[in-house]
């Protein structure tokens, strides 16, 4: 019982990360336009936030589904964001030029795109309240501490699987590095239709 949470956090954080996202295009894009290490500090980056937003949820639970739900505002935030970043996006298609970066950039980039999602937040709301329905016993510090790590080593492994796609798209064609943004500002676009959808119909 007690490995078989760990491996609980794994499969749900793999389940809730696979979906495209801020964070899994920024490791495509840094993996194409830079290399591999510098998409691994974005990796664990994210990796923090998803724990904290794990953490988030499991501490106040409903409340923090009550608010988003409750207040309008917060979806519109997403959606407005998402919308104006992948057209930032499609607009801005120059090739990348290699910029210097601030120390530790790069890992509290993937923290800030793991941590601004609040659908991420609720989904694990609803992960602790089927686990609390589903299981016999509550998660002490132990327990918790080893789902939380299952949490950032599934988020941290499926970020590493884009990265390696992102290399090998960059491989097979000449042209990919130049077409990036407009291949991630389109699913950013696509992720706003679908929030946009969701405040009308919901």
């Amino acid at each position: 019982m007690i490995y078989s949470i760990f491996f609980i956090g794994f499969i749900a954080t793999v389940i809730g990360a696979i979906p495209p996202g801020a964070s899994n295009l920024a490791v495509i894009k840094t993996t194409v336009q830079q290399n591999l290490q510098e998409s691994l500090k974005i990796s664990y980056g994210a990796g923090i936030g998803e724990v904290f937003l794990a953490l988030t949820a499991f501490s106040f639970g409903m409340i923090v589904q009550d608010f988003i739900t409750m207040h309008l505002w917060v979806q519109i935030a997403v959606f407005v964001t998402l919308a104006l970043i992948g057209a930032f996006l499609l607009i801005h298609k120059k090739e990348y030029k290699k910029k210097s970066s601030t120390i530790g950039s790069k890992y509290i980039t993937g923290f800030l795109l793991s941590v601004i999602n609040p659908p991420v937040l609720i989904y694990w709301v609803l992960v602790f309240s089927f686990l609390n329905a589903t299981l016999d016993v509550g998660l002490d510090g132990v327990l918790l501490s080893l789902f939380v790590m299952g949490v950032f080593l599934g988020k941290v492994l499926t970020l590493y699987g884009y990265s390696k796609l992102g290399t090998h798209l960059a491989t097979k064609k000449d042209n990919f590095k130049s077409n990036i943004n407009v291949l991630i500002g389109s699913v950013l676009i696509g992720l706003a239709f679908i929030q946009g959808l969701k405040l009308l119909l919901f």
